[in-house]
Formats: structure tokens, sequence, C-alpha cells
């Protein structure tokens, strides 16, 4: 074609965008030099358009992303108005329409473009959005990445040292599907100068956490499993400086629901623990649960022997899988 630049548009509610449309993008960016993706939106959409339009950005950075929002009720996608729409926000000639249905045959002609009707890229992607709005978890390996957080839970494990938290962790993301999240305090407290804690070393943590929850946010399964987070950093926070961090208290989101595990497991050493008497760990347990109850948190008390506290877990995560958010 020369130096002609191709243009093309895909049109879509993308209401969640899927790997089927990852595929039917992606294969438009082969046939077009530049492309538009005209998310179709109502104030009736069950998901906003503004989290649409951010999902397809993040996944297509390369192509124009506009929301046409037709106000109370969703314009059909086979509505001959829609090429008006589209001349509208694009009045230099479209080359290619792209789409997967049989209504951009009509929508290319009053566009004078050049049709591409991908449908082969359903035979290898059978997901649709509404199937996924339904039962997302069912459906988790057609969600892509950046779309999963919308729908994902967080179950965070909490409370003293040598509680177990990393063993359930991973043991639950090991059953459940990865990975967990890390705490991120240990790495920190390996590599740090010794001596008093400081409270922006603290902040340091919370930063690195959830640094770390956002990116494994995106692999992990329908539950995202996490060892500790802000809050009980807080908590730490009260044990080493003795008061309390009301800026960085103000950071803490708090998860769908905790597992708090008690105290009554055998201490372990390890050259990265703090408390070891079991009065200090009670003191820990307690501010623990006071900090929970003061952010009315949703959590369970995790205790009794490894087996008991596996199966108290799994029946929490269980429930949890029941019903998407």
């Amino acid at each position: 074609m020369g130096g002609h630049m191709t243009k093309g548009v895909i049109l879509g509610k993308f209401m969640p965008p899927h790997l089927g449309h990852v595929a039917l993008v992606r294969t438009a960016s082969y046939l077009v030099d530049r492309l538009t993706i005209i998310l179709s939106a109502s104030d009736s959409d069950p998901i906003p358009p503004v989290y649409r339009k951010a999902w397809m950005e993040k996944l297509f950075p390369e192509a124009v992303v506009i929301v046409v929002n037709n106000g109370a009720n969703p314009l059909a996608s086979d509505d001959p108005d829609w090429a008006r729409i589209i001349r509208g926000f694009h009045p230099e000639p479209i080359d290619r329409v792209v789409g997967s249905e049989g209504y951009i045959v009509d929508l290319a002609r009053a566009l004078d473009a050049q049709h591409f009707i991908l449908d082969p890229m359903w035979m290898a992607y059978p997901a649709n959005s509404a199937d996924i709005r339904q039962d997302p978890f069912g459906h988790w390996q057609s969600i892509p990445s950046y779309v999963r957080p919308y729908y994902q839970k967080r179950l965070t494990m909490v409370g003293g040292e040598s509680t177990g938290k990393s063993y359930m962790a991973k043991f639950l993301a090991e059953k459940y599907g990865g990975p967990y999240v890390p705490e991120y305090g240990r790495p920190y407290e390996k590599y740090r100068t010794p001596g008093d804690y400081r409270p922006e070393e603290l902040h340091f943590i919370v930063d690195g956490h959830v640094a770390h929850r956002k990116t494994l946010s995106l692999k992990a399964g329908p539950i995202l499993f996490e060892d500790t987070d802000p809050l009980l950093t807080a908590v730490w926070a009260e044990m080493l400086l003795d008061r309390s961090l009301p800026d960085l208290e103000a950071r803490i989101e708090l998860p769908d629901h905790y597992l708090l595990l008690g105290a009554d497991t055998p201490w372990e050493e390890d050259p990265i623990r703090y408390f070891a008497k079991q009065e200090i760990r009670q003191k820990f347990f307690d501010l623990t649960v006071a900090k929970l109850e003061a952010f009315g948190a949703s959590y369970t008390l995790i205790e009794g022997d490894f087996t008991a506290r596996e199966a108290a877990a799994c029946a929490v995560v269980d429930n949890m899988l029941l019903t998407p958010k």
C-alpha cells in the first residue's frame, strides 16, 4: 500500500475484556498501522466504563481508546447510527473495521472501509464476557492479568512471630493457586543497618510490600494470599516504637478477610525474630486483635495444631470462592 498509514477501528463493550478480545485486538494490530478501540458504554453497565477504558489502555498502549457513552440505554452494536458517531471523532478515512460478528460488515460499508471478521479467534478463545461476569472464578484463565484484581479477593495472614503466617500463605497458594505475597519486612530486616527502628523504615516496609502485592495480584488466582500487610506493620510500629503511626495507618487497605494465627504454636528460633517470650507474644497478639477491631476488619482466628489450622483455613478459602465480589 506504499506510504499510506492504514487506520482501523474495533467496536465493543469489553465488559470485561477477556483473552478472546486480547487476541482480536492483537490480530487487528497486525492488520492496521493505527488502531482506534471504540468502547461502547451506557449508564446501566454492570462494570463502569472508567475501569474498562483503563484495562484496554493497559492491555493495548499503542491503540487509542475512545469511550462512547450512550446514556441510559446501550446502543446496539448493529445500530446504523454507529457510523455517524465514529465519523464524529474519527474524521480521517478509515481503512479497516475489525471484529468477530456480522454487524461489522454493514458498519464497514457505511464507513467506506474493508471489513475483517476474525471468527477463528473465538474458536481458539471460547470465553465470553457475560459468562465471566456471572462466574469469574470459573473462567479465571480467560481473564487477562490487568483485569484480575477487579474480581480477585484478598486473604491476609496476620499474627505474631513464629505463628506460621508464611507457612500458611505458601500452603494455601500451593493448594488453590499462587503465587502468594511474601512479607517484605523479612528481607528488609536482613539488610538494614542495626539499631533502633526509625518510623520511616516502617514506611519503606509498607512501600515494598504494597508494590509486591500489586505486581503479584496480576499473576495470582481468584484468591490473593498475603503474608502480613500494612495493618500488621502498624502493630509492629507500636511494639518497636511504643507509639502508633497515624500516617502509616492511613495507608491500610483492608483485604476481604484476615486469618489471625493464634500464638499457641511452639516458638521456632530464627535470627530475624524479636519477641520470644510468651507474654510478649501474647501482647503482640492482643495488639493485633485491637487493631483488627479498630479498623472493623473481617477476620477468623486460626488456632490448634497444624492439621486443625490447615482445615480451618481451607474452610475460609472455600467459602470465599463461593461468591465473586
